[in-house]
């Protein structure tokens, strides 16, 4: 899993700035909610970051326990989630156990391909499951694999205007052999440059039923776009549902 140590004090600015620039906050809430109701839900956000998701979920009405590892990106959360009912906690998801279970559970943006090997994508299911309510549902927000897949193993780059002032180039290489995305975000201003990257390993949709299946979960359904576009040839998202078996 990437280490979170990437995520520290000198890259936590950026970090943060691109996060609240390009994640889709709003899109995962209301995906989540056409599935569940919000209103009123306990919500586990596993890999929150600094706290993007947390806070769409909770304005939508949940009430959300927010989950991560790097202790600057939740110190950011509390210093922004105001009145919103949301609480941090500080540890590694991959073998999180806490006394409570969830209405939902999400992972958002690509935060179930953090987890590198197989075996260790099957224990956070299994962690996913075990903090699951009967009846609950877990959310996985991926990229859909083929998007990695066009690339033949060369370096892509896209630059996004983050504000007026600052802009992101991310650059992403994949190995279709290993199924590995090195991200290397590089955030400029007037006078500043700051660079942090991300490991991922994709799965596709055959290996999360099996992997799903090995933790106890099942895939419920499967969306190709936050508004519930059906998932097929041409999607470039690969939003999964999972329940309990």
């Amino acid at each position: 899993m990437s280490d979170p140590s990437v995520y520290d004090e000198a890259a936590i600015e950026a970090y943060d700035l691109v996060s609240s620039m390009l994640s889709p906050g709003a899109g995962l809430a209301a995906w989540v909610g056409s599935h569940r109701p919000l209103a009123g839900r306990t919500v586990l956000d596993l890999g929150c970051g600094t706290g993007v998701s947390s806070f769409a979920l909770a304005d939508a009405g949940a009430k959300v326990v927010a989950v991560d590892a790097s202790g600057p990106s939740l110190d950011v959360l509390r210093s922004r989630r105001l009145e919103r009912d949301v609480g941090p906690v500080e540890g590694d998801f991959r073998d999180l156990r806490l006394d409570s279970a969830f209405d939902v559970v999400t992972l958002s943006r690509n935060t179930f391909f953090l987890a590198q090997e197989q075996e260790e994508k099957i224990e956070l299911l299994r962690v996913v499951a075990r903090h699951l309510e009967p009846g609950g549902a877990a959310f996985l927000d991926c990229t859909d694999p083929s998007e990695y897949q066009r690339t033949g193993g060369d370096a892509h780059s896209v630059t996004y205007p983050l504000g007026r002032e600052r802009m992101v180039t991310i650059t992403q290489t994949a190995d279709r052999a290993s199924q590995e995305i090195l991200s290397i975000f590089l955030v400029q201003g007037a006078s500043t440059l700051t660079a942090f990257h991300e490991k991922a390993t994709w799965a596709t949709l055959a290996e999360i039923r099996l992997m799903a299946r090995a933790a106890g979960l099942k895939v419920a359904a499967v969306d190709g776009s936050y508004a519930g576009e059906p998932y097929d040839a041409r999607s470039r998202e690969m939003l999964v549902v999972l329940e309990r078996q």
